[in-house]
This record gives structure tokens, C-alpha cells and sequence, in this order.
């Protein structure tokens, strides 16, 4: 789908919300052997590549991500080298913060060797496409027959016709749930669910009272969450009317906050987001100590829920996908996979060939591995099993309810969104959360809060334009 480029700030210094939700490290997962772990053949391999291995030139490149070498990087490169051993790659750890991709657009504009890394986050690739320090891989793809919206998915983003990263990584949001207690309240995993019936689901699932009270639901610590039901309505650019102003004058905002404060504040289903924001407690901690029967949170937690040595349960999480605002929505935008990890190409580096063949490498037939630091391989080719074994660990099926998991965490096929425009990114962000916060904590209405949270908004667009 072509995108048009659109207004970044001078920084560039949005991110995607799911940046802090996915995380770079963490809890280090469960290494195995995907496919041989999983039962399963061998992985497809990438479409028709462009030499025989033994026709390439010996090369050194270089490689920048997030997570430590030892946390899976390594590993890859070592699968790497078994087919293109004369491409000798280096590994180069930088933190995904607004620090660390100044390190990496500092080191671009530099002229320092950087050949192949990652942008987290759709705003990053963008603002350094604009910039004009990528590499346009058009060429690279059509020599190679590469299929980008059949291999990786429609919304695969273009500026102008180009490609300028390809989405190694994906993410997703789900509900994730303690199936001890929801087989002691006689309930099923939903398959399709409103958020009247995810309610229903909550109250049958709260007990007790006080210190030991159990909650039937908790959003994540993010005050942004409340939004996900308007993203499953609306999709792509939900914040923003076709005029450019604000959009949370849109009714389903309303709908959505009034939900939230319901279960939270008045009904008591929910784990509070005001607690979470006294005590500093994690979401990922508290459901797997049973604070709560229902977590809304991102595939990230998987790195959680395999680790049972250093967070041990006595019970199996299963999954259900996010409710919907209303019951018989046609489109649910948030039931598939979002872009997040983009790899991309320096567009002055010196060993395009060899990067190239990484940056393809990594993305197709290599990118089953990168489960390993919690993110979702976006290539459609890669065997759902072997890409479970790796997030969940060799005992999966003892921890995690692992063909629920695979059915909607791993859904390739299902709608998603891609935010494509970033005017006054970062200060809508903020405005929304600070105003849903006050009509949380009980500063003012909800009505009220959403009006300023338009107000507030459509100033700080205007003040970018």
C-alpha cells in the first residue's frame, strides 16, 4: 500500500508506543533448535537467490540492533555464516531510546561503517528515509523476485513506490489468561468477544476483597491501552480526521473511556490503573503471581510466561484476541500483526551486495530466530510451530495453552494497522494520556477530559504544521 511521506519533527524523535511495551531486553527466552524443538521440517528458503554462495565476494559488514549479542544475534550470524561464510558480520549493540538512535543517525551522517541495522518503530524509518540515508532496495527486490506484500504483508510501508526497510519484526496485543481460574468459573477462551462480554468475563472472574482481592481483568501500565478497542475500529491513523486535526471528537473514544472507567473505577473488575501508577508494579509480575485473571499485554509477556525458573505458576496461560467495541464490527484492526523492527540498508555503505544478502537473509529464512529477543518474525513462510517453540521454551505445552497461543498470536492473515502519519506525534501522546488520566483519577468528566484532549491536540498540530 503506498504511503505519502508526511511531517516528522526536526529530532525525530517519535517512536512507536509499542517500543516500550515489546522492550529490547528482558528476561532472556528460552533457546532451542526451532524447527528440530518443534518436530518440524526444515524452513523454506528465501525466494531465488541472486548468486550461488560460492560466486560472492569475501566481505565485512557491520550489524546494529538492540538486544545483547548473546541474547540471539550471535546465533544468527552463525546460521548466516553456514550459507555465506565469506560475509563476515559484526555485531553492534545500541539502546533503542531517543540516546541511542541519535548514536545511530550520528553514526549514518558520520560516514562511520553501519551497513545493515534496525529502525524500531515505523517513525524512525521514515524520518531517516527522509533524511535520505537508506538505501532504496527496489532494485535489490525485483533482481531477487521478492514478493513484499505477499511475504510480509499488504501495509508494508513505501515512500513513493519505494521500499526502504523491510519488516523483519512484528508485534501484537492479546488477552492473556489464567486458565486454572477460568476453568474454575466454568468459562471458555473466546474466540470473538465485545467488551460487554470481556465484562461479564472480568466480574465472573473477580474474588476476594482487599490485599488478597484477585482482579478479573487489568489493561497494561500504559495509559494508552484504554485506546485499543478505537484501534480495532478504526485502524491506521486513528488519532488524526482526513483534514489533519484531532479525532477524538469520534464517538468510539467516548465509548472506549467510559468503558475503562467503568471496570476500573466504579465496577472494581480491573486492576487500577491509579495503583499501577502508586506502586510501580509490573503487569507481567503481577498475573503470573495470580494478582489477576485477565491481562491485556503484548506477545513481549511470552518471555515471561515460558520463564518458570525465575517466575514460577501453578497454572496454564491461554489467549484470547482483543475485544471489540462493537459486536458486530466487520473489520477488527487489531487482531493481526503490527510492523515494528524494520531492517534497512545504509544507503553509503560500501558492500551493498553483502548487505543486501543479510538484510534479505534476516528477513526471510533467518528471521524464525528472532522469537528469541520476543518479537514476531513477520515473513508469512515461517513455520508457526518452529516460531512457538522458540517464544515458549522446550515445555511449552505444560505452561501455555500452545495451539490457542499459535491461533491468535501468530496470526498472519487477520487485519492490522500501520500509523503513517506523525504530526505532533509525541505531544498528542502525551495530551491523551494526561487527560485520560485526569477522568481516571476523577479531576474531571469524561466529557471534559475529551475535550481538551481534542483542544489540546489540534493546537499541538497546528503548532507542527
Amino acid at each position: 500500500m503506498k504511503k505519502k511521506l508526511v511531517s516528522i519533527p526536526a529530532l525525530f524523535s517519535a517512536v512507536l508506543l509499542v517500543s516500550t511495551l515489546s522492550g529490547c531486553g528482558g528476561a532472556e527466552p528460552a533457546k532451542t533448535d526451532n524447527a528440530a524443538a518443534a518436530g518440524q521440517p526444515a524452513q523454506k528458503t528465501a525466494p531465488s537467490e541472486p548468486s550461488a554462495s560460492s560466486q560472492i565476494k569475501p566481505a565485512k559488514i557491520t550489524w546494529w540492533a538492540a538486544w545483547a549479542e548473546d541474547q540471539g544475534p550471535a546465533e544468527m550470524i552463525k546460521k548466516f555464516n553456514q550459507k555465506y561464510p565469506q560475509i563476515k558480520v559484526e555485531y553492534v549493540q545500541f539502546t533503542n531510546s531517543d540516546e541511542g538512535n541519535v548514536k545511530v543517525d550520528t553514526s549514518l551522517v558520520a560516514g562511520q561503517q553501519i551497513d545493515v541495522f534496525f529502525n524500531y518503530g515505523l517513525p524512525r524509518l521514515e524520518a531517516r528515509a527522509k533524511k535520505g540515508v537508506l538505501q532504496d532496495l527496489n532494485e535489490f527486490l525485483t533482481k531477487d523476485k521478492v514478493d513484499v506484500a505477499g511475504e510480509f504483508g499488504q501495509e508494508t510501508f513505501q515512500i513513493d513506490g519505494k521500499y526502504y526497510g523491510l519488516p523483519a519484526t512484528s508485534l501484537i496485543d492479546a488477552v492473556f489468561i489464567n486458565k486454572k481460574m477460568l476453568d474454575a468459573a466454568g468459562l471458555k477462551v473466546p474466540e470473538r468477544w465485545t467488551l460487554d462480554e470481556y465484562a461479564e468475563y472480568a466480574k465472573a472472574l473477580t474474588k476476594g476483597e482487599g490485599s488478597s482481592k484477585i482482579y478479573g481483568s487489568s489493561d497494561y501500565l500504559s495509559n494508552y491501552y484504554w485506546t485499543n478497542p478505537v484501534r480495532g475500529l478504526l485502524g491506521s491513523n486513528a488519532w488524526y480526521k482526513s483534514d489533519g486535526t484531532s479525532n477524538f471528537d469520534h464517538p468510539a473514544y467516548k465509548k472506549a473511556l467510559e468503558f475503562k472507567n467503568k471496570i476500573e473505577n466504579v465496577d472494581k473488575y480491573q486492576y487500577p490503573y491509579t495503583e499501577y501508577k502508586s506502586t510501580k508494579s509490573s503487569t507481567n509480575e503481577l498475573f503470573i503471581q495470580g494478582k489477576m485473571a485477565m491481562a491485556v499485554n503484548s506477545n513481549s509477556v511470552a518471555r515471561f510466561i515460558s520463564n518458570t525458573k525465575d517466575y514460577p505458576r501453578d497454572f496454564l496461560v491461554t489467549v484470547a484476541p482483543l475485544p471489540t467495541l462493537e459486536k458486530d464490527q466487520k473489520e477488527v484492526y487489531t487482531n493481526g500483526l503490527r510492523h515494528f523492527g524494520y531492517l534497512a540498508m545504509n544507503k553509503n555503505t560500501k558492500e551493498k551486495e553483502a548487505s543486501w544478502l543479510f538484510l534479505k537473509w534476516l528477513s526471510t529464512e533467518g528471521s524464525v530466530d528472532l522469537a528469541q529477543v520476543g518479537h514476531i518474525p513477520t515473513w508469512k513462510k515461517n513455520n508457526k510451530d518452529a516460531i512457538a517453540a522458540i517464544m515458549l521454551g522446550p515445555n511449552a505445552d505444560k505452561v501455555v495453552d500452545v495451539e490457542t497461543f499459535k491461533r491468535v498470536i501468530l496470526n498472519y492473515d487477520a487485519k492490522s494497522y500501520t500509523d503513517t502519519i506523525y504530526t505532533a506525534y509525541n505531544e498528542v501522546n502525551k495530551i491523551l494520556q494526561d487527560e485520560a488520566e485526569k477522568a481516571l483519577f476523577g479531576i474531571s468528566s469524561i466529557d471534559d477530559a475529551l475535550k481538551e484532549m481534542k483542544k489540546k491536540a489540534d493546537q499541538a498540530i497546528k503548532a507542527a504544521k
